[in-house]
């Protein structure tokens, strides 16, 4: 189970990534806002993540499962707006690096969303086919 702290350090991390291209998108938001109900973020703790993210400690889960689970999310929202902004992958591959994984895993991961996106698979099932990669090994 992911603790509070973790879970808001999580999102914060998801909205450095979405405004890294300094816009925030409809489609990141939802997907923000999806997060944050899915780990149990209230309206007032999302609102404040938003609005002051600096405040918000970085938190590295001990976890190798929940450390890839964020890599996955960090690249799906810097995908989810159909454009990869340049600063985006600066910041993805330098929270990768804080996260003990390769920063080529960004590109790893990247093409392969972008084959299930233009497929039309969600997310979920996406990161459902990595996990069985990751289970395998």
């Amino acid at each position: 189970m992911i603790r509070k702290e973790q879970s808001k350090s999580y999102l914060k991390q998801l909205f450095c990534i979405a405004l890294a291209d300094s816009h925030l998108d409809q489609r990141e938001e939802e997907y923000l806002l999806y997060t944050a109900e899915k780990m149990g973020i209230s309206d007032n703790e999302f609102d404040s993540i938003k609005n002051a993210p600096d405040k918000v400690n970085m938190v590295i889960p001990d976890n190798y499962y929940l450390r890839f689970r964020m890599i996955f999310d960090f690249v799906w929202m810097m995908m989810i707006d159909g454009e990869i902004d340049p600063r985006e992958i600066i910041v993805c591959k330098q929270m990768v690096d804080q996260l003990d994984f390769r920063s080529g895993i960004v590109d790893d991961l990247v093409e392969h969303i972008n084959y299930h996106l233009s497929c039309g698979i969600s997310p979920e099932h996406t990161f459902s086919k990595f996990e069985e990669m990751l289970l395998d090994k």
